[in-house]
């Protein structure tokens, strides 16, 4: 930061002293300290960012981010500042900017294994799974011993499709640290993909074991197993998860198809107990906006021209059409004005809603929360196969712009429906779906645990929506 060689000896001492305070955890004298120190030094760049790394620690964000920007200002060739900064962004959930903050800094420190390490977090995040491969591989050069890196960059390669690859780099991350249970965790997801169900069970099984707190391996020990065929052992694992677990989201999808799977027919009810979780509002015009179709036509302009539409994105449900990136990764309009109309109506619907204890849905009612949201345009043909939101706990759907050539009555081109296992599981019985007509200006709400896919159908208009996906933060 500054020339320590021309501060007075009280000042370097000082700041030694909060330091080893923060490094032995007592934060609330490193904190006064550095106050006191800042009043006497306000521009002391290096005091600035030991108060605000303190801060941030406990969650002061709004009052440590002039601190963190300022000594970046004051400070630009230390790391510090750039590491402060970024973890404000993230907060914040300003992931663009995060992104390219990380890309600078990555570039400013190359030598500094975090930068690009969060950069392919981020990037990860947004689904650019070929940036983020290449920033965990820098990030793993650096600190080649680093086997947590090495489970980043596995994930990624496999989410391009490599699974040989994959399931190398997971091995090399176990040779490194061989009690890191998710790298057997993934090396699962990557035996899985190569059709090696054996060897998947084991690394699930070998990922539970290591760490009993990780739902996600056992569920996935569950889903080997039904995919083995043993849907009864693979009920159990889905029902224990859902008792240790909480509402785990594919233990909660899965439950009644591995009964169902064991018993040759879907539980008594499911139908109805569907319906009950399925919620279709109609939205209003936003200020500005002379009707719903008029802003309609704003969204679906904006959505035909984003630039970040990708045709049939890897990993995704997505087929014969194309899906945008986040869309409030990068807030502009109208996108800003629908997540405004949007918010309202879920504040709404959870305000509607009646807790039921242990209810995978009902349960429990949001009270803060995170929205990710992206835009669909399918063309003639397109449709999404059936699959579920697993990082989410409510989705749904908004629909902008349908083709006149929607199914009406008994013909469902086109339209929603939900019930239906994926396409890759084979079923044994006979499922239980609800279908539900889209309609321009309504938005259908659904846990995010159940199985939905849209129709295809024909005509040469593209059929246009906006999907979402809340994240609670904190409960009622």
């Amino acid at each position: 930061m500054s020339d320590q060689t021309q501060l007075p000896v009280n000042v370097l001492e000082r700041r030694k002293e909060i330091l080893g305070l923060i490094q032995s955890g007592k934060k609330g004298q490193a904190e006064t300290l550095a106050r006191a120190l800042m009043t006497e030094r306000p521009d002391d760049a290096e005091t600035m960012s030991m108060l605000a790394a303190v801060l941030l620690e406990r969650g002061g964000f709004d009052e440590a981010e002039p601190m963190v920007r300022r000594a970046l200002e004051l400070a630009p060739h230390s790391p510090i500042p750039w590491i402060n900064l970024g973890r404000v962004l993230q907060h914040k959930a300003l992931w663009a900017e995060a992104e390219e903050h990380y890309a600078r800094a990555a570039a400013a420190f190359p030598g500094q294994a975090v930068f690009h390490l969060t950069f392919g977090q981020i990037a990860q995040r947004a689904g650019r799974f070929a940036d983020a491969e290449q920033a965990f591989r820098r990030a793993s050069e650096l600190e080649p011993g680093n086997a947590a890196t090495l489970t980043l960059l596995g994930m990624v390669v496999l989410r391009l499709g490599r699974a040989d690859e994959a399931a190398d780099i997971f091995r090399r991350a176990i040779a490194i640290a061989p009690k890191h249970a998710a790298a057997y965790g993934n090396l699962g997801n990557a035996e899985q993909k190569r059709g090696d169900l054996a060897a998947a069970e084991a690394a699930y099984e070998q990922a539970s074991t290591l760490n009993p707190q990780d739902g996600v391996s056992y569920v996935s020990l569950g889903l080997v197993k039904l995919r083995r065929g043993d849907p009864r052992e693979a009920a159990e694992i889905f029902d224990r998860a859902l008792a240790k677990f909480g509402p785990e989201r594919r233990a909660a999808a899965w439950f009644p198809y591995a009964r169902a799977q064991e018993l040759g027919q879907m539980p008594a009810g499911f139908r109805a107990e569907m319906a009950r979780t399925i919620a279709r509002k109609t939205l209003t015009p936003p200020p500005g906006f002379s009707s719903l179709a008029d802003f309609n036509a704003a969204l679906a302009d904006a959505l035909r021209n984003d630039p970040t539409v990708t045709w049939e994105p890897a990993g995704k449900a997505t087929r014969m059409g194309g899906q945008t990136a986040l869309l409030l990764d990068d807030p502009r309009e109208p996108f800003l004005t629908f997540e405004t109309m949007l918010r309202a109506v879920i504040d709404a619907h959870f305000d509607s809603i009646k807790r039921e204890k242990h209810h995978p849905f009902f349960g429990q009612v949001p009270e803060t929360y995170r929205l990710d949201m992206w835009g669909t345009l399918l063309s003639e043909g397109g449709h999404q196969h059936a699959h579920i939101h697993a990082g989410g706990w409510m989705s749904g759907v908004y629909y902008v712009a349908l083709p006149p050539t929607m199914g009406t009555g008994e013909a469902h081109d086109g339209w929603i429906e939900f019930g239906n296992p994926p396409p890759d599981f084979a079923a044994e019985f006979e499922p239980q779906t609800l279908t539900y007509e889209p309609r321009e200006g309504d938005a259908l709400f659904f846990p995010s645990y159940l199985f939905h896919r849209t129709l295809p159908f024909a005509g040469d208009m593209q059929r246009i929506s906006l999907a979402f996906d809340v994240k609670p933060i904190t409960w009622r």
